[in-house]
């Protein structure tokens, strides 16, 4: 008879912890969001790709050398710049002011 009562003991103090834990997983519900972060790839912070990237080298820009046609333009592979200047000497910009009380000629 105690053989069965500690069986009984036994089995009702198992019992009791199973369903503990039981409502305790019953607690957490499952959503699709929790699912997904869990089954989702890890993938590197934003901090350690700035890192990363400031570590590469870059890639070496070409810049071309400008070749300086006889109008004066700079040529820079099938770029042409044009430097004029829109105020030749002889005009009101590049004369001073006449002095007041005198006509300008």
């Amino acid at each position: 008879m105690t053989r069965i009562a500690a069986c009984a003991v036994a089995l009702l103090l198992v019992g009791g912890w199973a369903a503990a834990a039981l409502a305790d997983e019953a607690k957490a519900p499952i959503n699709a969001a929790l699912l997904l972060n869990v089954l989702a790839p890890m993938s590197e912070s934003r901090d350690a790709a700035f890192d990363r990237a400031m570590k590469e080298s870059s890639p070496r820009q070409i810049l071309p050398e400008g070749q300086v046609q006889p109008d004066g333009s700079v040529r820079y592979g099938s770029t042409v710049v044009t430097v004029r200047n829109p105020c030749p000497p002889g005009t009101m910009h590049y004369e001073p002011p006449p002095l007041p009380g005198r006509f300008r000629k």
